[in-house]
């Protein structure tokens, strides 16, 4: 069995009795002790048996989406995540962005649709970024960063994140959100 088979395995007992215990799931899935419940909660990226639950009993998607295609050997799952506008005091999603992530249920990605033309022809307004907060900045990559007030993009140079079109570093002031992992451009026709 794979884990998103162990997972949705999981949750339709759960669905039956929100109460079931750790061990009990254990004995359900014919596993040797209640660890490997929590081992296969961690490989399917979730906090822990609450978390889970939460999940399984809210509206929200319960376990990692059965959609899934091989890209270079590696299983990619359809992920959803939250569409934010070039707006860092907005925290409210403008919607969802459909994704292909080699982890099911990955944490600390969000989408973002660029709201200026400062970064041109690299990055054009209305372009979708995929950004990892849980990857930081790496050497020749593209990130994220942020003042109280606006969004960046800086492109890392050694140890230095630079503004792309005047290469001039940026002050440590700046706060680094994360890596962009993915850039999608809808060209008009």
């Amino acid at each position: 069995m794979q884990y998103t088979d162990y997972l949705t395995h999981m949750a339709a007992l759960i669905k039956q009795n929100p109460s079931i215990t750790v061990r009990e799931l254990a004995a359900e899935l014919s596993f040797a002790d209640s660890k490997s419940v929590y081992y296969w909660l961690e490989k399917g990226n979730y906090g822990g048996i609450n978390e889970f639950k939460r999940q399984v009993l809210s509206e929200e998607q319960p376990h990692p989406s059965s959609f899934q295609l091989e890209i270079g050997g590696v299983p990619h799952y359809l992920v959803i995540l939250p569409l934010l506008k070039w707006n860092p005091k907005e925290k409210n999603p403008a919607g969802e962005w459909y994704y292909f992530h080699n982890h099911p249920q990955p944490r600390g990605l969000f989408a973002l649709q660029v709201g200026t033309t400062q970064y041109a022809p690299w990055i054009e307004e209305q372009d979708i970024l995929v950004i990892s907060e849980s990857i930081l900045q790496q050497e020749e990559s593209w990130v994220l960063l942020k003042t109280a007030q606006a969004f960046f993009i800086g492109k890392t140079v050694g140890d230095t994140i630079v503004d792309p079109k005047t290469l001039k570093s940026y002050p440590a002031s700046f706060k680094t959100v994360g890596k962009i992992l993915n850039q999608t451009r809808h060209l008009a026709p």
